[in-house]
């Protein structure tokens, strides 16, 4: 546990935010499980909201549970700004998917796959227990400590507002609890639905009950909520009339990979007397069973024939089993790479070499709130998109409207796109950009912008007094 006391401040005084917010410099207290150094999606929301605030005049402290980087590795704020605080007591880790080492379609032999089949079984039983049992989620031990020792270690500081951003929701509690003690205004910043409208979370039909349940009664203090698309913030008004806002996620700006960095895909080798050059689509990141899935791909790569040969389909990611058997069942084992887990940095060196990127999407209307971070990342790189997945969503609506690539989910569709990419890059040699013009609007500065407006409005209605003002939806 890291017990670092947070630097005094000169102006630092133990008055209510109604005697400072209106002419003084506004408080923030991030409370976010996930926070850099550690690369988890989960951390680059709150980390760039904190260096926005702080960019724009806020004083900032924050709470979380990630440890510290050791040696000269860059912080995202000064780290005596951080209070780390770990878990306790720590509870058994449970793999759902568990990571493989580089390896191709077809280098293991059938008992290790089938040795590999059964413990994945074996983890994703235990990954369900666990998630059933542990209440709201297997970060409730983070909750007692996190609370205490804020309480113990900040001085006189005092935040204006609390924002919290999750999963996990045990985040939610601490902020609750914290706002409480403090008597300031806290927010929720939902990346993705806790109770109600979260597919992706199975959960028993009791479990479900008593998730809604803890959710009603921790938002029953929340001044303010904030998610990540316009549909998800409507669920939340309707289920627990919060004034809630839509805040997109957005392009992190990010320097390009050097030109001299050893590539990141290792190119197919070339059949003998092969003049077609190959036309390399990637994947980067989770596979979700029974919804995000290949199949539509792989399928339309089979039907291909000869064709299949020149294309090259990287998946990077933890292997829970769903990709490699859909592989051996469309036969296409020679078209396609497993790359397991990798960095985020060589993630987007992988994004930024392939000809297409692949982004796996449910195909179902609940699916169609749904705005993926990875949408950014790819953004960001420039490579036209694929994207199978609710053709009437919003991820499918913005690469339509941005020209940002295709949609499709029916494998002849997939494979006629396949074709005339693999003409393209035959009589060009490379597969066009897709227009820097798309990107904007659609960097995280330019959502933030919003969402600071939220926070000082609410610290200011805290400190005057004034009720809530009229939800409107920010883009």
């Amino acid at each position: 546990m890291s017990r670092r006391r947070p630097a005094a401040r000169d102006d630092a005084d133990p008055t209510r935010a109604s005697e400072r917010v209106p002419d003084g410099m506004p408080r923030m207290l991030l409370v976010s499980y996930h926070f850099p150094p550690a690369e988890t999606v989960g951390a680059r929301r709150p980390a760039a909201l904190v260096v926005f605030a702080i960019e724009h005049g806020w004083d900032v402290q924050v709470l979380t549970a990630a440890a510290a980087a050791s040696g000269d590795a860059s912080a995202v704020i000064p780290e005596d700004l951080v209070v780390r605080v770990a878990p306790a007591p720590k509870l058994p880790r449970f793999n759902l998917s568990p990571s493989g080492i580089p390896h191709s379609a077809t280098d293991r032999p059938a008992s290790r796959v089938r040795l590999a089949a059964v413990r994945r079984a074996a983890n994703r039983r235990l990954w369900r227990l666990g998630m059933e049992m542990l209440v709201p989620d297997p970060q409730l031990n983070w909750i007692r400590p996190a609370t205490r020792e804020y309480l113990r270690v900040r001085g006189d500081w005092r935040p204006d507002v609390i924002v919290t951003s999750g999963p996990p929701f045990s985040g939610f509690v601490v902020a609750a609890k914290l706002a409480r003690r403090l008597d300031v205004p806290w927010v929720a910043d939902y990346r993705d639905l806790w109770s109600i409208g979260n597919e992706y979370w199975a959960r028993s039909r009791l479990r479900l009950v008593v998730d809604r349940w803890i959710e009603r009664w921790v938002l029953r203090s929340v001044a303010a909520c904030v998610t990540v698309s316009e549909p998800m913030a409507e669920t939340l008004r309707a289920t627990f009339g919060c004034e809630t806002y839509a805040i997109m996620n957005g392009i992190d700006r990010r320097p390009l990979p050097p030109t001299s960095a050893a590539p990141a895909i290792r190119a197919q080798p070339a059949a003998a007397g092969q003049a077609v050059p190959t036309l390399t689509l990637a994947h980067t990141g989770y596979i979700y069973p029974g919804k995000r899935e290949p199949g539509p791909l792989l399928d339309a790569i089979a039907l291909l024939g000869p064709d299949a040969a020149h294309i090259h389909l990287v998946f990077a990611g933890e292997d829970n089993g769903v990709v490699r058997a859909g592989v051996e069942r469309a036969g296409v084992q020679d078209s396609v790479t497993l790359l397991g887990h990798v960095s985020a940095e060589k993630s987007w060196r992988i994004q930024a070499e392939a000809d297409v990127l692949v982004l796996l999407m449910w195909n179902d209307p609940r699916d169609a709130g749904t705005m993926s971070g990875k949408m950014f990342d790819y953004l960001q790189a420039r490579r036209p998109i694929l994207l199978l997945g609710y053709e009437g969503g919003l991820a499918a609506k913005m690469v339509r409207e941005r020209r940002a690539g295709v949609v499709h989910n029916d494998k002849h569709a997939i494979a006629a796109q396949l074709r005339e990419w693999l003409a393209v890059k035959e009589r060009t040699g490379q597969i066009p950009a897709v227009p820097a013009a798309a990107l904007d609007g659609l960097y995280r500065e330019d959502q933030l912008i919003g969402y600071i407006e939220i926070l000082r409005d609410v610290a200011l209605r805290a400190a005057t007094g004034r009720g809530s003002r009229t939800v409107t939806s920010r883009r």
